[in-house]
């Protein structure tokens, strides 16, 4: 046998025992998450102090990891995420009452937008305007079921992370005078202030509030675009999707901070039909748009978020094989002279790396779109997190792609010599 057979050979059996390891550290992870949760959930009872839910959810978890118990759960979600360590029901001051649906719905849209007192839309700050709801309203929405605005405020408080965080109303409130009640339809999204700092992925509400015969909100109701299982699997996700957390720039054009908002902390596959309609719409706009090429932010580090497929339905020409996975995620790294793509296999546990040479066709204008070549030179499988613990593949070719549009925070690009799709992507601390 030939040293290189051997070394190969020694390299596959290194990377097989990394990999195992990696992978078992992963589902350990995974399994005291889990056991967190279910723990948490268990114990949440309206009656509970705040101190003793976050004793109980320790102590109960250490127990269930140890002796491998398993948990009891009810089937109605909102029965064990109630709002529990946050109080008894207060009174929240004076309430102004006679208002009509009309002056209701303005004040109500003002604070879903910007907050009572400009702290943020309240569904992220909880800056409410306590004077014109019920201080018995009934909050509803698919994982949550309480009927006071003291509690309810108090949750949203430290729910979000307003920094990190948005709403958008997304069209002007509906006033029914026939069933006294108001619509709205928001978009939201953003960063849980938990100490893992989950990020959750922008969602749709429609909400709907019914106003007393004293001009008072007595019940808010909310439907999600995402099931309840699904917001819950986002806040306890261990690989979540990649995001950008850089703020929106002063000369952001408005249509590209709308697409921002939408796939920002997004997976490719994770998209209504509706949404990827008004995605597309807003490519089809940036890229008419041609704004000029700011060459200087394209280095760095860029996540796919969204794959708009191309003329005839094709996608990209990765020269690799990476499985569409929804744990999985892809990366480009852009150097002065140099593009590494990075395709996850087995989350971040496994991953494949190519990279090579860039080349800009026209290094004097400034115009878009911009075409690059990418001479691919090598790749390797790798474990974990370091660019080290690699096995060489024999990855050779040359891609050629156009630059659409760059700004801070979000880029968009096609692939010229695949199917022609397009790429956005938006820029994340590697």
């Amino acid at each position: 046998m030939g040293r290189n057979q051997t070394q190969t050979r020694t390299d596959v059996r290194g990377l097989s025992r990394r990999l195992r390891m990696s992978v078992g550290k992963a589902a350990i992870t995974a399994v005291v998450v889990t056991q967190l949760f279910v723990a948490s959930l268990a114990l949440t009872t309206k009656e509970c102090t705040r101190r003793g839910w976050i004793s109980g959810v320790a102590s109960s978890a250490s127990i269930g990891v140890l002796h491998n118990e398993p948990s009891h759960a009810a089937v109605d979600v909102r029965e064990y995420t109630a709002l529990a360590p946050l109080g008894r029901p207060l009174t929240t001051g004076d309430k102004h009452t006679g208002l009509s649906l009309s002056q209701l719905s303005e004040r109500l849209a003002n604070d879903l937008q910007s907050g009572s007192t400009g702290r943020g839309g309240y569904f992220i700050s909880g800056d409410i305007s306590a004077d014109i709801f019920r201080d018995d309203c009934a909050f509803v929405d698919p994982t949550n079921s309480v009927s006071s605005l003291s509690r309810y405020r108090n949750a949203l408080a430290i729910l979000f992370d307003p920094q990190n965080s948005f709403v958008e109303l997304l069209a002007p409130l509906e006033v029914d005078e026939t069933n006294n009640r108001i619509r709205a339809n928001i978009q939201s999204g953003g960063v849980l202030q938990l100490p893992w700092r989950p990020r959750i992925a922008p969602y749709e509400s429609k909400i709907v509030y019914t106003v007393d015969r004293n001009g008072l909100i007595e019940s808010q109701y909310q439907e999600w675009s995402i099931s309840a299982a699904e917001a819950l699997r986002e806040t306890f996700s261990i690989n979540r999707a990649p995001y950008s957390d850089i703020g929106r720039p002063k000369d952001e054009p408005v249509e590209v901070t709308e697409l921002f908002n939408l796939v920002n902390a997004r997976r490719t596959d994770s998209y209504s039909q509706e949404e990827k309609y008004r995605i597309s719409s807003l490519i089809d706009s940036v890229a008419s748009a041609r704004y000029p090429w700011a060459r200087e932010e394209l280095a760095g580090t860029w996540a796919l978020v969204y794959l708009q497929p191309g003329p005839d339905g094709g996608g990209i020409d990765r020269r690799i094989p990476f499985p569409d996975l929804p744990f999985n995620n892809n990366y480009q790294i852009f150097g002065a002279e140099s593009v590494t793509n990075v395709g996850e296999l087995l989350g971040p546990a496994l991953k494949v790396r190519v990279g090579g040479r860039l080349r800009e066709g026209d290094t004097e204008s400034l115009s878009t779109p911009k075409r690059f070549r990418a001479e691919i030179e090598g790749g390797g499988l790798c474990v974990g997190e370091g660019e080290d613990e690699c096995l060489p593949l024999p990855i050779h070719g040359e891609g050629i792609f156009d630059g659409v549009y760059l700004g801070r925070r979000l880029r968009i690009g096609q692939n010229i010599n695949g199917g022609g799709a397009r790429v956005v992507q938006v820029r994340v601390n590697a």
